[in-house]
């Protein structure tokens, strides 16, 4: 049963009161799944275009991908922040870093080998855990947050929902943050005529599938929805390695990223100055009800 949450994402603000919480995946990816038997003999299921790119990227997706906003970072702490929180999908630890500095006690999931070797490396005071969104390596009912960070359209959604209720405490907040690219200038625009060129079907944010996933599931009430805009400045270069840090970009074969990169050149050749790549950040957050 999908819960009413009309005009929901008006009403929220910063002044909404929320519900502290307390110290201390019904539609389907149809693109192929790389499934495998780790040495622990867990069954995990990590996307081809995740698998693929994101393996061999993780220092460019570090590099060109940017951190979230303050404004954000407080949000999540003030409404969302708990002593000990379980991050799926955390990559290369972007978001992680973040949760440690504001000084909460994090978990980390990662299923890709490189990008969790990286994490590690950048935040080496955390468990890191190889591990799925759809068979979480951790107890039951053992965390109050579970964190997301730009990786929920990745899930099988109905398998990793239920992996959420069953690690969340009663009353638990499942939280979603995402820096979504948001550009009108003429070369955001060519630039993502290039890019979506060689995504094919390749799960994306703007799809909205893993929100109307979460949203139809009446395990979970929705608690907050507030965005910012949040433009990062670089260059050509910042530019060019952004698009190299897509997934389906990533894991094209060298020849074919190299007339990426050379189209993306030719494109931004005019510009002589330093650039402004448009994001808006996002936070959703849920509270599990059942």
């Amino acid at each position: 049963m999908r819960p009413d949450h009309d005009g929901l994402s008006g009403a929220l603000n910063s002044t909404t009161a929320f519900p502290k919480v307390a110290l201390p995946a019904r539609l389907r990816v149809e693109r192929k799944l790389v499934t495998r038997i780790r040495s622990s003999d867990t069954l995990t299921m990590v996307h081809e275009a995740a698998e693929d790119g994101f393996g061999r990227n993780a220092g460019i997706y570090q590099q060109a991908r940017p951190s979230y906003p303050s404004e954000l970072l407080a949000r999540f702490v003030d409404h969302h922040g708990s002593d000990r929180i379980l991050e799926i999908g955390a990559g290369s630890g972007i978001f992680t870093q973040q949760l440690v500095d504001a000084g909460l006690d994090v978990v980390a999931v990662e299923p890709v080998a490189s990008m969790r070797d990286h994490l590690m490396q950048q935040v080496p005071c955390i468990e890191v855990l190889d591990g799925t969104a759809e068979r979480l390596p951790v107890g039951d009912a053992s965390f109050d947050v579970v964190a997301v960070a730009q990786s929920f359209h990745w899930f099988d959604f109905d398998r990793s929902l239920d992996e959420i209720c069953r690690v969340l405490r009663p009353s638990g907040h499942l939280v979603t943050v995402w820096n979504v690219k948001s550009g009108t200038s003429g070369w955001f625009t060519a630039y993502m005529a290039i890019v979506d060129r060689y995504a094919g079907d390749t799960p994306r944010h703007a799809q909205m599938k893993w929100r109307a996933a979460i949203d139809a599931d009446s395990r979970f009430r929705l608690i907050d929805d507030w965005a910012v805009d949040h433009p990062k400045r670089t260059d050509a270069d910042g530019v060019v390695n952004r698009a190299l840090s897509t997934s389906f970009i990533a894991a094209l074969p060298t020849a074919e990223q190299s007339k990426v990169e050379a189209e993306l050149r030719a494109v931004l050749a005019p510009s002589t100055e330093q650039l402004e790549f448009s994001y808006r950040a996002e936070i959703q957050a849920w509270q599990r009800t059942s």
